[in-house]
């Protein structure tokens, strides 16, 4: 049989012993690619099982090739394409063609980092290198790929164009979570940590009231491995830990124990005063509802808003005063040093990444780490360190843990700490 023009196969492998015929959905139109099959079975997994002798796809490649050798062919380059063996391969995972590009042009790009020969685009951008990591996890190959990618320096250039841009902080999501993907699948924690973060501040549109999950959009939508929940859950926590900011100043000044720091006999009126504007000033904001007991059936709703955009709103409560003595009395004084503290951990642009995944930890202490793994600390406190200043740190013993964290793994454990506990003492009598 002669193959016209139209049906040639992409070559990858001039000397290729195999043809692929590779295709998204049962019954489409294939693309063909040349390829040597010891070069795919050294490098992905899939390949190495379904070319062994334990499937009909191995033992006819075997025959054929036997075949082959005993025709006389010296070259397989000599070998016409007509005559080489076939494997049909269906579904190349869940990508995201997008417009201009084809799946021929990525299974090809796939194919050619297993043979370690140079893509199509000599810098490819975030959505190749992400629909890239989807192939290459659905025929286990991430391994290969990822050391080739890294090779390459593709993700060092993508960073370095992005230098001197807009802050990441103004990414589309799309964006975002194909960078996290990437930095998962192929082995790059710094893009792990910053865009997993991301998420968690910015929100998503996958986690919004009704949506139901589609198993037909790429990967990125729905982060593999326990992450994409490991992410909801690290947000809730975050809000319920700044919710709880805002109610302990409420309980503080419902208490009926002194807050004004004056001592005058207008303190009562002074801390009556002070709750009267707080209250005002949360339900302005909208995160106070007022709502009354004897009959409560609304159901639980969760802020899904920018969480930076959320504190900065908070950085807004004024120094209320009953009269011109009273100048530094009101929950604000004691609020902005902890929104301070707060804004250290969750400011996408200067804070710590510590509640955005460390791939390490996540691969390797996973038991320990996963904020979705732990049982909530009862209590958490707010110590002052030797020099007097505010430190995070933890009253949690750990308890249960095989051995002691160390490294970065005991720090992301403090901050988690606080954002998971039950209970926060945000201002400890010695902090008054």
């Amino acid at each position: 049989m002669v193959v016209s023009d139209e049906q040639q196969p992409t070559v990858v492998a001039p000397g290729g012993d195999l043809i692929l015929d590779v295709c998204q959905d049962e019954g489409a139109a294939p693309s063909s690619f040349r390829v040597d099959s010891n070069m795919l079975r050294l490098h992905s997994r899939y390949f190495e099982n379904l070319l062994s002798g334990r499937f009909s796809e191995g033992q006819r490649l075997s025959a054929a090739l036997d075949e082959l050798n005993a025709a006389g062919y010296a070259d397989l380059r000599d070998v016409p394409v007509d005559a080489l063996p076939r494997v049909a391969i269906v579904n190349v995972g869940r990508i995201s063609i997008l417009k201009g590009s084809t799946i021929q042009n990525l299974t090809a790009d796939f194919l050619r980092a297993l043979h370690g020969f140079s893509l199509s685009v000599a810098n490819p951008p975030v959505a190749n290198l992400a629909n890239l990591a989807v192939v290459a996890d659905r025929f286990d190959a991430v391994a290969c790929v990822s050391i080739y990618v890294q090779r390459k320096k593709y993700l060092q250039t993508i960073d370095g164009k992005s230098k001197g841009r807009p802050s990441a902080s103004s990414l589309e999501e799309r964006v975002v979570r194909q960078k996290l993907l990437v930095g998962l699948l192929l082995d790059h924690p710094p893009w792990v940590a910053r865009y997993s973060k991301h998420l968690i501040m910015r929100d998503s549109v996958q986690w919004k009231p009704g949506v139901e999950e589609d198993h037909t959009k790429a990967l990125w939508w729905d982060m593999p491995n326990g992450v994409e929940d490991e992410l909801i859950q690290r947000r809730e926590y975050i809000l319920d830990a700044i919710n709880s900011l805002q109610a302990h100043f409420l309980k503080l000044y419902t208490s009926g124990e002194r807050q004004c720091r004056l001592g005058y006999d207008s303190s009562v009126q002074c801390d009556s005063f002070q709750l009267g504007e707080m209250v005002r000033f949360f339900a302005r904001l909208g995160t106070l509802r007022l709502q009354g007991t004897i009959y409560d059936n609304t159901e639980p709703t969760y802020y899904n808003g920018d969480i930076e955009r959320l504190l900065e709103s908070l950085r807004q409560c004024p120094l209320y005063q009953i009269d011109c003595f009273h100048s530094h009395c009101g929950p604000r004084v004691r609020l902005i040093p902890l929104l301070d503290l707060l804004q250290h951990q969750l400011s996408l642009d200067t804070g710590s990444l510590d509640i955005g995944l460390c791939a390490e930890c996540w691969n390797h202490n996973r038991v320990m780490y996963a904020w979705s793994s732990t049982k909530r600390p009862v209590l958490w406190t707010q110590p002052k360190s030797l020099t007097g200043y505010r430190t995070l740190a933890s009253t949690s013993s750990n308890k249960g843990h095989h051995r002691t964290p160390s490294g970065c793994l005991n720090r992301h454990l403090k901050v988690r700490d606080m954002f998971m506990a039950t209970e926060r003492d945000w201002t400890a009598k010695d902090a008054l």
